[in-house]
C-alpha cells in the first residue's frame, strides 16, 4: 500500500512539474511578443493632424444642402480651416430637387467659408450630363462652380463640348464655357 501511495505522489509531482513548466514557457513567450509590440515607433508630424473617413455636411449660402466625404484628410495646426482631402465625393442637393455629384482624387475644403476645391481627375454628374476637368472650384459666396484644365462635357440629349473653362451657376442652373486666347470652344450637337 505504501508503494502505491509513493507512485501516486510521484505521478502528481511529475504532473505538477510539467504543468508549471508549460505555464512558465507559455507566459515567457507572451512577454517577449509584447516587448516587440512596444518597440514599434510611430512617426507623427506635430504640425499636422490626420484623420480618415470624414464627412462634412451643411447648407451653402444659396440654401442648397451638401455632403462632402473623403477617405483621408489632414490639416495644419496653424491653419485648421483648410482641410486637405484624398478620394473626395461631394453631393449638392439643389433646391430644384436635383443632385450634383462631384468626384475627385484630391480636394481642399475651407470649413469657415465653405469653399471647395477638387483636383485631379474631377468628374461631375448632373442629371444626364457629365463634366470632366483637371480642377473644379466651388465658391460658396457666389454659388458657382468653375471647372478648368482639359474641360470636357457630355450630355445624353445635347451632345458634347470641350473648352478651357466652364462655369456652372447653381442659382440659375446655367453653364457657360470659354476658351483662353483666340481658340474656339468645340461643340458637337446631337440631332
Amino acid at each position: 500500500m505504501i508503494t502505491r501511495k509513493r507512485k501516486i505522489i510521484f505521478i502528481q509531482f511529475v504532473i505538477f512539474f510539467v504543468a508549471t513548466s508549460l505555464l512558465y514557457h507559455t507566459y515567457r513567450d507572451k512577454n517577449e511578443v509584447s516587448e516587440e509590440i512596444l518597440k514599434v515607433e510611430v512617426e507623427t508630424d506635430s504640425d499636422t493632424n490626420y484623420f480618415s473617413d470624414i464627412e462634412y455636411s451643411g447648407f451653402d449660402l444659396n440654401g442648397n444642402r451638401y455632403t462632402l466625404n473623403a477617405s483621408e484628410a489632414d490639416f495644419k495646426t496653424e491653419k485648421p480651416e483648410a482641410i486637405n482631402m484624398i478620394d473626395v465625393v461631394a453631393n449638392f442637393y439643389l433646391k430644384n430637387g436635383n443632385i450634383l455629384k462631384v468626384v475627385s482624387n484630391e480636394g481642399l475644403y475651407n470649413n469657415i467659408t465653405l469653399d471647395m476645391e477638387f483636383r485631379e481627375d474631377v468628374k461631375s454628374n448632373y442629371l444626364t450630363n457629365v463634366l470632366f476637368s483637371d480642377k473644379l472650384n466651388y465658391s460658396n459666396s457666389s454659388g458657382k462652380l468653375l471647372a478648368s484644365g482639359n474641360v470636357r462635357g457630355e450630355s445624353v440629349e445635347k451632345g458634347e463640348f470641350s473648352s478651357d473653362k466652364a462655369e456652372y451657376n447653381l442659382t440659375n442652373n446655367n453653364l457657360d464655357f470659354s476658351m483662353l486666347g483666340n481658340k474656339q470652344v468645340n461643340v458637337k450637337l446631337k440631332n
